[in-house]
Protein backbone atom coordinates (compact mmCIF):
# COMPACT_ATOMS: atom_id res chain seq x y z
CA UNK A 1 0.00 0.00 0.00
CA UNK A 2 1.16 3.87 -0.78
CA UNK A 3 2.14 6.38 0.79
CA UNK A 4 -1.16 8.11 -0.40
CA UNK A 5 -3.69 5.01 0.74
CA UNK A 6 -2.20 5.68 4.54
CA UNK A 7 -1.63 8.97 4.59
CA UNK A 8 -4.50 10.57 2.46
CA UNK A 9 -7.47 9.09 2.12
CA UNK A 10 -6.81 5.71 3.42
CA UNK A 11 -6.79 8.48 6.72
CA UNK A 12 -9.65 9.57 6.35
CA UNK A 13 -11.53 6.00 6.35
CA UNK A 14 -10.10 4.47 8.31
CA UNK A 15 -10.17 7.12 11.47
CA UNK A 16 -13.79 7.26 10.01
CA UNK A 17 -15.24 3.61 9.76
CA UNK A 18 -12.91 3.19 13.60
CA UNK A 19 -15.58 5.47 15.30
CA UNK A 20 -18.95 4.20 13.16
CA UNK A 21 -20.60 1.96 15.33
CA UNK A 22 -20.39 4.75 18.23
CA UNK A 23 -23.56 6.57 17.69
CA UNK A 24 -26.84 6.18 16.49
CA UNK A 25 -27.75 6.19 12.81
CA UNK A 26 -28.52 9.76 11.01
CA UNK A 27 -30.17 10.31 7.83
CA UNK A 28 -28.16 10.31 4.99
CA UNK A 29 -28.83 11.68 1.13
CA UNK A 30 -26.65 9.08 -0.22
CA UNK A 31 -26.34 5.28 -0.09
CA UNK A 32 -24.07 3.94 1.98
CA UNK A 33 -20.99 2.59 0.46
CA UNK A 34 -17.28 1.50 1.77
CA UNK A 35 -14.63 3.09 -0.48
CA UNK A 36 -12.17 1.31 -1.69
CA UNK A 37 -10.10 2.73 -4.49
CA UNK A 38 -7.35 4.96 -3.97
CA UNK A 39 -6.25 8.08 -6.34
CA UNK A 40 -2.62 8.88 -5.24
CA UNK A 41 -2.47 11.11 -9.05
CA UNK A 42 -4.56 13.80 -6.30
CA UNK A 43 -1.78 13.38 -4.01
CA UNK A 44 0.15 14.55 -6.16
CA UNK A 45 -1.92 17.29 -7.50
CA UNK A 46 -1.99 18.41 -4.49
CA UNK A 47 1.62 18.51 -4.10
CA UNK A 48 2.03 20.26 -7.15
CA UNK A 49 -0.41 23.03 -5.93
CA UNK A 50 1.74 23.71 -2.40
CA UNK A 51 4.34 24.44 -4.59
CA UNK A 52 3.30 26.60 -6.35
CA UNK A 53 1.69 28.71 -3.21
CA UNK A 54 5.16 28.53 -2.09
CA UNK A 55 6.62 29.72 -5.37
CA UNK A 56 4.46 32.49 -5.50
CA UNK A 57 4.94 33.58 -2.15
CA UNK A 58 8.87 33.40 -2.82
CA UNK A 59 9.20 34.84 -5.83
CA UNK A 60 6.70 37.68 -5.19
CA UNK A 61 8.37 38.45 -1.59
CA UNK A 62 11.88 38.26 -3.16
CA UNK A 63 10.87 40.72 -5.86
CA UNK A 64 12.17 37.93 -8.68
CA UNK A 65 11.37 39.36 -11.88
CA UNK A 66 8.84 36.42 -12.64
CA UNK A 67 6.05 35.39 -10.73
CA UNK A 68 3.71 32.68 -11.47
CA UNK A 69 1.09 35.12 -12.27
CA UNK A 70 -2.11 32.72 -10.73
CA UNK A 71 -0.61 30.23 -8.75
CA UNK A 72 -2.54 31.62 -5.99
CA UNK A 73 -5.13 29.72 -7.62
CA UNK A 74 -3.53 26.54 -5.88
CA UNK A 75 -6.06 27.48 -3.02
CA UNK A 76 -9.36 27.14 -4.94
CA UNK A 77 -7.67 23.69 -5.81
CA UNK A 78 -7.15 22.81 -2.70
CA UNK A 79 -10.88 23.22 -1.49
CA UNK A 80 -11.81 21.39 -4.94
CA UNK A 81 -9.71 18.71 -3.77
CA UNK A 82 -11.14 18.99 -0.23
CA UNK A 83 -14.58 18.86 -1.16
CA UNK A 84 -13.76 15.29 -3.23
CA UNK A 85 -11.88 13.77 -0.47
CA UNK A 86 -14.46 14.62 2.43
CA UNK A 87 -17.20 13.09 0.00
CA UNK A 88 -15.37 10.21 -0.70
CA UNK A 89 -14.35 9.35 2.73
CA UNK A 90 -17.05 10.47 4.77
CA UNK A 91 -20.38 10.26 3.23
CA UNK A 92 -20.46 6.63 4.08
CA UNK A 93 -19.48 7.15 7.46
CA UNK A 94 -21.99 10.19 8.08
CA UNK A 95 -25.03 8.24 6.30
CA UNK A 96 -24.06 5.62 8.54
CA UNK A 97 -23.53 6.68 11.84
CA UNK A 98 -20.43 8.96 12.93
CA UNK A 99 -21.46 11.53 14.53
CA UNK A 100 -20.70 15.11 13.74
CA UNK A 101 -18.38 15.82 16.85
CA UNK A 102 -16.25 12.88 16.26
CA UNK A 103 -16.61 13.62 12.56
CA UNK A 104 -14.63 17.09 14.01
CA UNK A 105 -12.30 15.45 16.28
CA UNK A 106 -10.92 13.28 13.71
CA UNK A 107 -10.42 16.54 11.06
CA UNK A 108 -9.13 18.70 13.79
CA UNK A 109 -6.35 15.94 14.28
CA UNK A 110 -5.10 15.71 10.67
CA UNK A 111 -5.28 19.49 10.35
CA UNK A 112 -4.37 21.42 13.93
CA UNK A 113 -0.83 20.12 15.25
CA UNK A 114 0.93 21.64 11.78
CA UNK A 115 -1.29 24.88 12.10
CA UNK A 116 -0.41 25.17 15.81
CA UNK A 117 3.72 24.67 14.95
CA UNK A 118 2.78 27.24 11.99
CA UNK A 119 1.75 29.65 14.30
CA UNK A 120 4.49 29.56 16.89
CA UNK A 121 6.73 29.71 13.77
CA UNK A 122 5.43 32.89 12.58
CA UNK A 123 5.06 34.33 16.73
CA UNK A 124 8.69 33.63 17.01
CA UNK A 125 9.69 35.60 14.17
CA UNK A 126 7.36 38.57 14.83
CA UNK A 127 8.05 38.55 18.45
CA UNK A 128 11.85 39.17 17.67
CA UNK A 129 11.03 41.91 14.87
CA UNK A 130 9.18 43.40 17.94
CA UNK A 131 12.51 43.87 19.77
CA UNK A 132 13.71 45.90 16.44
CA UNK A 133 10.98 47.41 15.63
CA UNK A 134 9.25 49.94 18.13
CA UNK A 135 6.04 49.88 16.01
CA UNK A 136 5.28 46.45 16.79
CA UNK A 137 4.40 45.39 20.72
CA UNK A 138 5.00 41.85 21.71
CA UNK A 139 1.57 42.05 23.46
CA UNK A 140 -0.21 42.88 20.22
CA UNK A 141 2.32 40.10 18.82
CA UNK A 142 0.85 37.57 21.33
CA UNK A 143 -2.69 38.69 20.68
CA UNK A 144 -2.93 37.92 17.24
CA UNK A 145 -1.32 34.36 18.44
CA UNK A 146 -3.56 33.55 20.54
CA UNK A 147 -6.76 34.21 18.19
CA UNK A 148 -4.67 32.76 15.31
CA UNK A 149 -4.43 29.43 17.01
CA UNK A 150 -8.12 28.89 17.81
CA UNK A 151 -8.39 29.58 13.58
CA UNK A 152 -9.98 33.48 14.45
CA UNK A 153 -8.81 36.58 12.38
CA UNK A 154 -7.01 39.18 14.28
CA UNK A 155 -7.30 43.09 14.29
CA UNK A 156 -4.07 43.75 16.74
CA UNK A 157 -1.53 43.63 13.72
CA UNK A 158 -3.33 45.27 11.22
CA UNK A 159 -1.00 48.79 11.29
CA UNK A 160 1.85 46.27 10.32
CA UNK A 161 0.12 43.99 8.57
CA UNK A 162 -3.42 43.82 6.92
CA UNK A 163 -3.82 39.86 7.23
CA UNK A 164 -6.56 38.19 8.73
CA UNK A 165 -3.86 35.80 10.28
CA UNK A 166 -0.59 37.70 10.64
CA UNK A 167 1.48 35.09 12.18
CA UNK A 168 1.18 32.82 9.43
CA UNK A 169 -1.15 33.86 6.40
CA UNK A 170 -2.39 30.55 4.60
CA UNK A 171 -3.95 29.47 7.73
CA UNK A 172 -6.95 31.74 6.19
CA UNK A 173 -7.83 28.99 4.60
CA UNK A 174 -7.20 26.32 7.06
CA UNK A 175 -9.85 27.87 8.88
CA UNK A 176 -12.56 28.09 5.68
CA UNK A 177 -11.33 24.33 5.04
CA UNK A 178 -12.34 23.65 9.01
CA UNK A 179 -15.61 25.85 9.44
CA UNK A 180 -17.05 24.30 5.64
CA UNK A 181 -16.07 20.49 6.79
CA UNK A 182 -18.19 21.36 9.92
CA UNK A 183 -21.15 22.94 7.87
CA UNK A 184 -21.06 19.79 5.75
CA UNK A 185 -21.20 17.17 8.86
CA UNK A 186 -23.56 19.63 10.53
CA UNK A 187 -26.06 20.13 7.09
CA UNK A 188 -25.08 16.10 5.80
CA UNK A 189 -28.75 15.15 6.09
CA UNK A 190 -30.10 17.45 4.03
CA UNK A 191 -27.35 17.92 1.41
CA UNK A 192 -29.01 16.22 -1.54
CA UNK A 193 -27.93 16.60 -5.05
CA UNK A 194 -30.22 18.99 -6.06
CA UNK A 195 -29.28 21.03 -2.69
CA UNK A 196 -25.84 20.91 -3.36
CA UNK A 197 -26.91 22.03 -7.63
CA UNK A 198 -28.48 24.72 -6.06
CA UNK A 199 -25.60 26.01 -3.65
CA UNK A 200 -23.42 25.34 -6.64
CA UNK A 201 -24.98 27.48 -9.08
CA UNK A 202 -25.33 30.29 -6.60
CA UNK A 203 -21.40 29.97 -5.39
CA UNK A 204 -20.50 29.74 -8.96
CA UNK A 205 -22.16 33.40 -9.45
CA UNK A 206 -20.54 34.76 -6.24
CA UNK A 207 -17.29 33.55 -7.44
CA UNK A 208 -17.29 34.79 -11.08
CA UNK A 209 -18.80 38.13 -9.10
CA UNK A 210 -15.82 38.25 -6.89
CA UNK A 211 -13.51 37.51 -9.85
CA UNK A 212 -14.65 40.24 -11.99
CA UNK A 213 -15.15 42.68 -9.12
CA UNK A 214 -11.74 42.32 -7.80
CA UNK A 215 -9.34 41.97 -10.73
CA UNK A 216 -9.24 38.35 -10.18
CA UNK A 217 -9.39 35.82 -6.78
CA UNK A 218 -6.36 36.74 -5.34
CA UNK A 219 -8.52 38.21 -2.35
CA UNK A 220 -9.93 36.83 1.13
CA UNK A 221 -7.06 36.94 3.13
CA UNK A 222 -6.91 40.61 4.46
CA UNK A 223 -8.80 40.82 7.24
CA UNK A 224 -11.10 43.78 5.51
CA UNK A 225 -11.67 41.45 2.79
CA UNK A 226 -12.17 37.99 4.45
CA UNK A 227 -15.93 37.19 3.43
CA UNK A 228 -14.63 36.89 -0.04
CA UNK A 229 -12.45 33.72 1.06
CA UNK A 230 -15.80 32.25 2.13
CA UNK A 231 -16.82 33.12 -1.58
CA UNK A 232 -13.60 31.29 -2.96
CA UNK A 233 -14.75 28.34 -0.69
CA UNK A 234 -18.30 27.46 -1.66
CA UNK A 235 -18.07 26.91 -5.03
CA UNK A 236 -14.97 24.52 -5.34
CA UNK A 237 -15.98 22.91 -2.32
CA UNK A 238 -19.20 22.45 -2.94
CA UNK A 239 -18.45 20.93 -6.53
CA UNK A 240 -15.75 18.10 -5.25
CA UNK A 241 -18.47 16.82 -3.58
CA UNK A 242 -20.67 16.47 -6.33
CA UNK A 243 -17.99 14.85 -8.83
CA UNK A 244 -17.57 12.15 -6.31
CA UNK A 245 -21.18 11.89 -5.73
CA UNK A 246 -22.14 11.85 -9.36
CA UNK A 247 -19.59 12.40 -12.06
CA UNK A 248 -17.04 9.72 -10.38
CA UNK A 249 -19.27 7.91 -8.33
CA UNK A 250 -21.38 6.89 -11.84
CA UNK A 251 -18.94 6.88 -14.22
CA UNK A 252 -15.57 6.87 -13.11
CA UNK A 253 -15.10 4.12 -10.72
CA UNK A 254 -13.94 1.71 -12.97
CA UNK A 255 -11.91 3.59 -15.86
CA UNK A 256 -8.43 4.35 -16.02
CA UNK A 257 -5.58 5.86 -17.99
CA UNK A 258 -2.21 6.26 -17.83
CA UNK A 259 -2.53 9.15 -19.62
CA UNK A 260 -4.45 10.86 -17.00
CA UNK A 261 -0.99 10.95 -14.95
CA UNK A 262 0.06 14.01 -17.06
CA UNK A 263 -2.81 15.45 -15.42
CA UNK A 264 -0.50 18.23 -13.61
CA UNK A 265 0.86 19.58 -16.73
CA UNK A 266 -2.67 21.47 -17.22
CA UNK A 267 -2.67 22.14 -13.16
CA UNK A 268 1.09 23.85 -13.81
CA UNK A 269 -0.09 25.51 -17.24
CA UNK A 270 -2.87 27.08 -15.27
CA UNK A 271 -1.24 28.25 -12.16
CA UNK A 272 1.95 29.49 -13.85
CA UNK A 273 -0.03 31.30 -16.79
CA UNK A 274 0.72 35.04 -17.26
CA UNK A 275 -0.64 37.80 -16.15
CA UNK A 276 -3.71 38.65 -18.46
CA UNK A 277 -7.31 38.15 -18.41
CA UNK A 278 -7.93 39.04 -15.17
CA UNK A 279 -11.39 37.81 -12.93
CA UNK A 280 -12.40 35.86 -16.28
CA UNK A 281 -9.09 33.77 -16.35
CA UNK A 282 -9.42 33.09 -12.88
CA UNK A 283 -12.63 32.56 -12.86
CA UNK A 284 -12.34 30.32 -15.99
CA UNK A 285 -9.96 28.24 -14.52
CA UNK A 286 -11.70 27.37 -11.07
CA UNK A 287 -15.42 26.89 -12.94
CA UNK A 288 -14.09 25.09 -15.89
CA UNK A 289 -11.09 24.02 -15.71
CA UNK A 290 -10.03 22.35 -12.34
CA UNK A 291 -12.88 20.52 -12.36
CA UNK A 292 -11.94 18.63 -15.72
CA UNK A 293 -8.59 18.06 -14.25
CA UNK A 294 -9.69 16.72 -10.86
CA UNK A 295 -11.86 14.18 -13.33
CA UNK A 296 -8.61 13.66 -14.95
CA UNK A 297 -6.70 12.66 -12.31
CA UNK A 298 -9.03 10.19 -10.70
CA UNK A 299 -8.32 7.93 -13.52
CA UNK A 300 -4.97 7.46 -13.62
CA UNK A 301 -4.06 3.43 -12.82
CA UNK A 302 -1.45 2.12 -10.24
CA UNK A 303 2.40 2.98 -11.63
CA UNK A 304 4.59 2.23 -8.96
CA UNK A 305 6.88 4.93 -9.08
CA UNK A 306 4.91 7.19 -10.26
CA UNK A 307 2.24 6.44 -7.23
CA UNK A 308 5.43 6.76 -4.72
CA UNK A 309 6.42 10.43 -6.24
CA UNK A 310 2.56 11.46 -5.89
CA UNK A 311 2.42 10.21 -2.74
CA UNK A 312 5.15 11.92 -1.13
CA UNK A 313 4.21 15.15 -3.04
CA UNK A 314 0.75 14.81 -1.35
CA UNK A 315 2.20 14.13 1.81
CA UNK A 316 4.76 17.06 1.59
CA UNK A 317 1.99 19.67 0.57
CA UNK A 318 0.12 20.16 3.66
CA UNK A 319 3.08 20.54 6.19
CA UNK A 320 4.76 23.04 3.32
CA UNK A 321 1.43 24.74 2.93
CA UNK A 322 1.34 25.97 6.12
CA UNK A 323 5.13 26.63 7.53
CA UNK A 324 6.61 28.02 4.28
CA UNK A 325 5.15 31.90 4.91
CA UNK A 326 7.10 32.92 7.75
CA UNK A 327 10.43 31.04 6.56
CA UNK A 328 9.98 32.98 3.27
CA UNK A 329 8.69 36.67 5.04
CA UNK A 330 11.94 36.60 7.49
CA UNK A 331 14.28 35.41 4.39
CA UNK A 332 12.94 37.89 2.08
CA UNK A 333 13.15 40.55 4.96
CA UNK A 334 16.76 39.61 5.28
CA UNK A 335 17.62 39.54 1.80
CA UNK A 336 16.36 43.42 1.21
CA UNK A 337 17.95 44.68 4.12
CA UNK A 338 21.37 43.63 2.72
CA UNK A 339 20.54 45.04 -0.40
CA UNK A 340 21.09 41.54 -2.70
CA UNK A 341 21.01 41.81 -6.59
CA UNK A 342 21.33 39.86 -9.20
CA UNK A 343 22.78 36.16 -8.39
CA UNK A 344 22.83 36.46 -4.78
CA UNK A 345 19.15 37.84 -4.95
CA UNK A 346 17.83 34.24 -6.90
CA UNK A 347 20.04 32.32 -4.90
CA UNK A 348 18.98 33.35 -1.54
CA UNK A 349 15.58 32.61 -3.03
CA UNK A 350 15.94 29.18 -4.47
CA UNK A 351 17.81 28.47 -0.69
CA UNK A 352 14.50 29.62 0.84
CA UNK A 353 12.51 27.79 -0.75
CA UNK A 354 14.45 24.79 -0.57
CA UNK A 355 14.87 25.66 2.79
CA UNK A 356 11.09 25.67 3.52
CA UNK A 357 10.92 22.01 1.47
CA UNK A 358 13.11 20.63 4.02
CA UNK A 359 11.92 22.17 7.29
CA UNK A 360 8.49 20.68 6.11
CA UNK A 361 9.51 16.91 5.13
CA UNK A 362 11.37 17.22 8.90
CA UNK A 363 8.47 18.72 10.45
CA UNK A 364 6.14 16.13 9.20
CA UNK A 365 8.23 13.29 9.82
CA UNK A 366 9.53 13.59 13.68
CA UNK A 367 6.76 15.93 15.10
CA UNK A 368 3.02 15.60 13.09
CA UNK A 369 3.40 12.12 12.51
CA UNK A 370 4.25 10.91 16.17
CA UNK A 371 1.55 13.53 17.48
CA UNK A 372 -1.08 12.59 14.89
CA UNK A 373 -0.66 9.21 16.19
CA UNK A 374 -0.77 9.64 19.58
CA UNK A 375 -3.87 11.54 19.74
CA UNK A 376 -5.68 9.50 17.41
CA UNK A 377 -4.74 6.52 19.72
CA UNK A 378 -5.87 8.50 22.59
CA UNK A 379 -9.11 10.13 21.27
CA UNK A 380 -10.13 8.06 18.73
CA UNK A 381 -9.59 4.56 19.12
CA UNK A 382 -6.40 2.68 19.98
CA UNK A 383 -6.99 -0.29 17.70
CA UNK A 384 -6.93 2.07 14.87
CA UNK A 385 -3.86 4.52 15.68
CA UNK A 386 -2.38 4.45 12.21
CA UNK A 387 1.23 3.43 11.39
CA UNK A 388 1.58 6.41 9.50
CA UNK A 389 4.87 5.73 7.33
CA UNK A 390 7.75 8.77 7.06
CA UNK A 391 8.37 11.07 4.41
CA UNK A 392 11.71 9.57 2.76
CA UNK A 393 11.98 11.78 -0.80
CA UNK A 394 14.88 9.26 -2.45
CA UNK A 395 12.16 6.40 -1.72
CA UNK A 396 9.57 8.79 -3.34
CA UNK A 397 11.88 9.10 -5.87
CA UNK A 398 12.06 12.46 -5.58
CA UNK A 399 15.87 12.48 -5.29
Amino acid sequence: MGLCAKVGILEEVILGGAVSKQSGARPSPVQPKRATRHYPALDGLRGVAALAVVAYHVTLYFQLSYVPAHAYLAVDFFFMLSGYVIAYAYDGRLSRSMSVPRFLQVRLIRLYPLAILGVCGGTIALLVRSRLDPALHAGAVLQAALANAFMLPSTALLKIRPLAFPTDSPLWSLAFEIWVNLLYALLFGILTRLVLTIILTVGAVLLVWAAIGHGGLNVGFDFTDLYLGGIRVVFPFVAGVLLQRVVINRFGRSMTTKLAHAALFPLILVLAGPHFGGGIYDAVAVIICFPAILCLATLAPAAALLDRTWSALGALSYPLYVLHFPMVVVASTLAHQHHLQGAMLYTAAIGTFAAAVAVSIVAYNIYDVPFRRALTKRFVSPAFALPLPTLSPRKAGLL
